[in-house]
């Protein structure tokens, strides 16, 4: 996987190391000692659990905390390392991102009644991942707009004609974002202005314009950036819409 340019800001690494990280600490471990005048041999993959005496131990934040950043920054990695952590505190065998994206697939029908999605991974990254609109709207009913869910969700501000925040909307929007070249996705809830609370997903793509991109421009194809716009601009009429017709 790699990380756009424009996000990576000055110090920033496009390449993301997740296909073998354990790999990957273990060099960056080495490397660290050295630099402390310690040779330490190549690093062994092992299948058992490593049997020593721990020196430093670090504790993540909590994992609502965890899960909110990974909500509003869209990170891949901390999805995936959340998702199989998740997986293996189920029980069972996880040996691999596909086998604890199957256990979420079944978590998922069996808890929200979603029974035509299926996932390959938990950044949603995989093509042969699939999720239907309303298979989003009943797991987002199931939860409801004041569970555990919700307060996860950032707010997403409304906009005029000239793309200006519009303060002090009397529609309030939590949702989550998912952008890519020609593909558009907001998933969420909605407050009317009277109160009443919907959950609603949108799932917006032109799959020939994205099919038809370029791998040397897939970093900012002729065309994506207004397309998105204008997705976005379609979707903030059909929230509005919505908050008007079913708002008593």
């Amino acid at each position: 996987w790699t990380v756009a340019r424009r996000a990576l800001g000055r110090d920033g690494s496009r390449w993301l190391p997740v296909r073998k990280p354990h790999l990957y600490a273990a060099e960056v471990f080495q490397t660290m000692a050295r630099s402390q005048g310690i040779s330490l041999p190549r690093a062994v993959v092992s299948n058992g659990v490593a049997k020593g005496t721990v020196l430093v131990e670090h504790n993540s934040d909590q994992l609502q905390v965890l899960l909110k950043a990974l909500l509003k920054y869209s990170n891949n990695m901390t999805a995936e390392a959340i998702g199989m952590t998740a997986s293996a505190a189920r029980g069972g065998n996880v040996a691999s991102l596909k086998a604890s994206a199957k256990k979420m697939t079944d978590w998922t029908a069996s808890h929200t009644g979603a029974r035509k999605s299926k996932f390959v991974d938990h950044s949603g990254l995989g093509t042969g991942s699939r999720l239907t609109a309303g298979d989003m709207v009943s797991a987002l009913v199931r939860q409801g707009p004041n569970g555990s869910l919700a307060h996860l969700l950032k707010p997403i501000a409304l906009r005029d004609v000239n793309g200006r925040v519009i303060k002090g909307h009397p529609v309030k929007v939590h949702a989550k974002t998912g952008t890519l070249n020609f593909v558009s996705a907001l998933a969420g809830y909605v407050t009317a202005p009277d109160g009443t609370q919907l959950a609603f997903a949108m799932f917006m793509a032109d799959e020939k314009r994205r099919a038809g991109v370029a791998k040397s421009d897939r970093e900012a194809p002729q065309g994506a950036k207004s397309w998105n716009k204008a997705a976005k601009r379609l979707q903030q009429a059909l929230i509005e819409r919505w908050a008007t017709l079913y708002g008593t």
